[in-house]
């Protein structure tokens, strides 16, 4: 199921909820992945941002805690293997140009989602996200996209606009897994159709 609207709008309210939070974890993702040269934390430090954003959205009423990001720790060797093999992947399909590079990160998408909440190991996330995403791999692809605008756009407003517009998108994300795995994500009810 893709709803690309749906997600970016319900990402956006929870950004707004706590926008200090998340611009400061995705600041901290940013710098530990330059000064490591990128794979080697970019992936532990994403499954930490994601547990932060699943807590909240199965305890609403609790505050965000920046300290959570540790919990990406806790599944460090699958995630970083996981980082390094979709960077494989999507630098193979950056072969086949732009397209390519959307293609498969739009399949391979719920891998860490799916490492930090499920517990999976690298390759089962791997392979459970795409079969999830592969039946329906042009709207994942355009979701991608969708993403990649934003924060395309974010980044033209001399990288400041990223601040906000790489969270939501790493909302987004989440609120993507939420929808469709719903059993073994049980988070919120999904808002009406609109």
């Amino acid at each position: 199921m893709v709803r690309t609207g749906a997600w970016l709008s319900e990402a956006w309210e929870l950004f707004k909820q706590d926008p200090l939070i998340h611009i400061l974890v995705c600041m901290v993702i940013w710098i530990a992945s330059g000064a490591t040269g990128g794979f080697i934390l970019i992936g532990p430090l994403t499954c930490g941002y994601y547990y932060i954003i699943l807590k909240k959205l199965r305890e609403p009423g609790e505050a965000m805690n920046f300290g959570d990001i540790a919990k990406g720790f806790e599944v460090f060797v699958p995630a970083l293997v996981a980082s390094l093999l979709m960077g494989v992947f999507v630098s193979v399909g950056a072969i086949a140009c732009f397209v390519g590079s959307i293609v498969v990160s739009a399949l391979v998408m719920f891998a860490y989602p799916l490492i930090m909440d499920q517990k999976l190991d690298f390759w089962p996330a791997i392979e459970t996200s795409f079969n999830k995403t592969k039946d329906n791999w042009l709207g994942f692809s355009l979701f991608m996209l969708a993403l990649f605008g934003i924060n395309l756009a974010g980044a033209l407003l001399c990288g400041l606009g990223l601040l906000i517009t790489a969270p939501v998108s790493m909302i987004a994300t989440i609120m993507a897994y939420r929808d469709n795995f719903p059993t073994q994500a049980p988070i919120v009810p999904e808002p009406p159709s609109v």
